[in-house]
C-alpha cells in the first residue's frame, strides 16, 4: 500500500512540503539535525499515532504552531485508493479522518498502513522489557487477523475488570469474573502462538541471508506455565493476587523469548549481531503479511549505515528490495546506500534546515 503523495506541516523542523514519492525505494539524505529523522516520525505517526523517538506527541509539533498536520494519498492493490488525514493539536486533540470521514480509532487507520520501523531504538525488542516482544507480536497478528483486535479489546477489559476487584479485596466477585476472563485470555493467546508458529519459518529463513552464522531459536512464552490451564493457574494464585491488587498470570505477561544455545540472545550476542536479529524479525513479520495478505509493508529506515556493517547493510537492502514494498532511508550522505544499491524506480531527496528537495534526476545525471 504504497504512499502516493505526502503532505506535512507543522511537524518540528520541517518546513511544509508536499512529495510524490517513488511506490519503491525513497533515499533521504542530509546534514544530522537537518529533518531526516523527522519525515520518517511524521511517516510513523500517521500510521501508529504516536511517535518513535518520543512517548509525548507535544514535542513533534513546532514550538510556533499549535497543531500538526499529516496527509497522504495511499494506493492499496487489495483495499483500494483512499486519503488519510491526521491532525494533532497541543492541547491532546486529535482528528483522523479516512477519505473525508472521520475515523474513531488509530487502528482504522492502522490497518491501512502498515509500517514497520528499523531504527536505532528497535534493538530494544532484544534487550529491552517483555512489552517490547508482546507488542511485536501483536503488529502482526493485528495486521493478519481480523478478529484479533476485538479480541484484545475484550480482555483489556476484563483484566481491568478482574484487577479492580482485587484492589478491593472481593474473592467472592472472582468466580464471577475468572471464566469470562480465561475465555478471553485463551482467545489471545490462541491468535499469538498461532502467529509465532508461521512466523518461525520465515524468521529462520530470513536470518540465514542476512547472516548465516547466527543460531537464533524463537519461543513464546503465553503469560502462565505451559501445559497448565489459566483458571487451574487461576485459582492456586487467588491469594497472592488480592495481596498484591493485580492478577499475575494471563496474556499480559506473554513473551517472545529469543535465545541463542539456550541463552538470551542481548545477553551474549555482539551489538551488530543484535542489530542482524532484530531486522530479520522486523523483515519477517513484512514477508509473512504479505504472503497472508497480499498487501505489502512500508519500512522506514533510520540511519541505516550506523546501524550495521557494510555486509549485513547490503544483504538488508537486497531483502528489502525482494519485498517490493516502499521503503524510505536516510542516510548523512547521498552515497552511502545508493553507491551499492541502485533499486529500480528509486528517488533521491536532499533535507536542509527543514527544506526537502527532490534530487532524483540531478543524482542521476
Amino acid at each position: 500500500m504504497p504512499i502516493k503523495r505526502l503532505q506535512i506541516s507543522g511537524v518540528r523542523n520541517l518546513q511544509p512540503l508536499s512529495l510524490t514519492p517513488s511506490l519503491g525505494v525513497n533515499f533521504i539524505y542530509g546534514e544530522n539535525g537537518s529533518g531526516k529523522s523527522s519525515l520518517l516520525e511524521a511517516l510513523y505517526i500517521l500510521a501508529n499515532g504516536k511517535s518513535f523517538r518520543h512517548h509525548l506527541l507535544k514535542p513533534v509539533i513546532q514550538h510556533s504552531m499549535d497543531t500538526c498536520v499529516l496527509f497522504s494519498e495511499i494506493d492499496d492493490n487489495r483495499m483500494g485508493t483512499a486519503r488519510l488525514g491526521v491532525q494533532r493539536s497541543r492541547n491532546g486533540e486529535k482528528a483522523i479522518k479516512l477519505n473525508g470521514e472521520a475515523l474513531q480509532s488509530q487502528a482504522e487507520a492502522s490497518a491501512w498502513l502498515p509500517v514497520q520501523i528499523i531504527e536505532p531504538n528497535t534493538f530494544k525488542l532484544l534487550s529491552g522489557s517483555p512489552q517490547e516482544r508482546r507488542q511485536f507480536i501483536d503488529w502482526g497478528v493485528f495486521h493478519v487477523e481480523h478478529s484479533f483486535l476485538n479480541q484484545w479489546r475484550e480482555f483489556k477489559k476484563l483484566l481491568l475488570q478482574r484487577n479492580a476487584v482485587l484492589k478491593k479485596g472481593e474473592p467472592d466477585w472472582l468466580d464471577v469474573w475468572d471464566k469470562g476472563f480465561v475465555k478471553a485470555a485463551n482467545a489471545v493467546n490462541v491468535a499469538r502462538k498461532a502467529y509465532i508458529e508461521r512466523l518461525l519459518p520465515v524468521f529462520e529463513h530470513t536470518l540465514s541471508r542476512l547472516d548465516d552464522n547466527l543460531d537464533i531459536q524463537l519461543s513464546f512464552y503465553p503469560g502462565w506455565e505451559r501445559n497448565s490451564d489459566l483458571i487451574e493457574i487461576l485459582d492456586k494464585q487467588r491469594d497472592r493476587d488480592i495481596q498484591i491488587g493485580h492478577t499475575q498470570s494471563g496474556p499480559q505477561r506473554a513473551e517472545l523469548r529469543i535465545k541463542t544455545n539456550g541463552i538470551n540472545a542481548a545477553d551474549v550476542l555482539s551489538r551488530g549481531q543484535q542489530k542482524a536479529v532484530v531486522a530479520a524479525l522486523k523483515l519477517s513479520q513484512g514477508l509473512l503479511f504479505q504472503q497472508e495478505t497480499e498487501r505489502s509493508t512500508i519500512y522506514l529506515v533510520d540511519d541505516l549505515a550506523s546501524e550495521l556493517d557494510e555486509t549485513h547493510r547490503f544483504a538488508l537492502c537486497q531483502l528489502l528490495e525482494d519485498l517490493k514494498c516502499q521503503v524510505f532511508i536516510t542516510s548523512i550522505e547521498h552515497n552511502s546506500i545508493s553507491d551499492q544499491w541502485k533499486p529500480k524506480g528509486s528517488k533521491m531527496f536532499h533535507v536542509e534546515h527543514g527544506n526537502i528537495t527532490d534530487t532524483t534526476n540531478t543524482e542521476n545525471e
